[in-house]
This record gives C-alpha cells, sequence and structure tokens, in this order.
C-alpha cells in the first residue's frame, strides 16, 4: 500500500497524471487547482516528460499550503493518479524515497537521475 502523502519538506511538486481519455478533466482539475489554492500551475504536457511514464502537469506548493493542496486532490482527483514529492535538490531522492501517491503508483523513468 502507497503511503498518504506527509508534509516533511519545504517545497512540493504533484503531478498529475492523465492520459486522452482523461485529458479534460485533468486540464479542469489542474485550473481550478490554480484558482483554488496556493500553488502554481506547470505546462499541462501532452506527451511524457522527464521521469514522467504518461502526460502530466506540476502543480508546486509550499509546506504552508501541503495540507490544502493534498486535501483538494484527495477530494476532486476523480480517479486521476498523482505523484506527490518533496524538493530537496536530489532528484532520484525526490522521485523515490521522498514520493507518495494519491491514487495507483506508477514506475517513474529514472535513469535520467542515476549518476
Amino acid at each position: 500500500m502507497t503511503q498518504r502523502p506527509q508534509n516533511l519538506y519545504d517545497h512540493y511538486h504533484a503531478h498529475v497524471y492523465f492520459g486522452p481519455a482523461t485529458l479534460a478533466q485533468a486540464r479542469a482539475l489542474c485550473e481550478q487547482a490554480g484558482r483554488l489554492l496556493p500553488v502554481t500551475v506547470g505546462r499541462v504536457h501532452e506527451r511524457e516528460v522527464g521521469p514522467h511514464p504518461r502526460w502530466s502537469c506540476q502543480l508546486a506548493f509550499d509546506r504552508a499550503g501541503f495540507d490544502q493542496v493534498i486535501a483538494w486532490l484527495e477530494q476532486h482527483r476523480g480517479g486521476l493518479d498523482v505523484l506527490v514529492h518533496g524538493l530537496t535538490g536530489d532528484d532520484l531522492a525526490d522521485h523515490t524515497l521522498h514520493a507518495s501517491w494519491l491514487g495507483h503508483e506508477a514506475a517513474l523513468k529514472l535513469d535520467m537521475f542515476r549518476r
């Protein structure tokens, strides 16, 4: 079972995952998050980028907004999977040791972070 995200770091990313069939849902979710929450909304990527094995949109937030953002995402994600990770300056650790999921966990493409 995947551990629920915990507020342990100063800054975070939440990556909302989606595909062609859920693009409109994900776009609406991220736009609404940007209007209602203390987040910075990144681009809606209609392709795989970085370590992400599916299309995604990044929400950036900090420790102060963590509880509000996570509770809202849990309530409104509508079955979309969300990777949540702390930002510590160590990309490999951030996407593994400091990562949690809302929904189903996906295997990330971590080779880009290996030293």
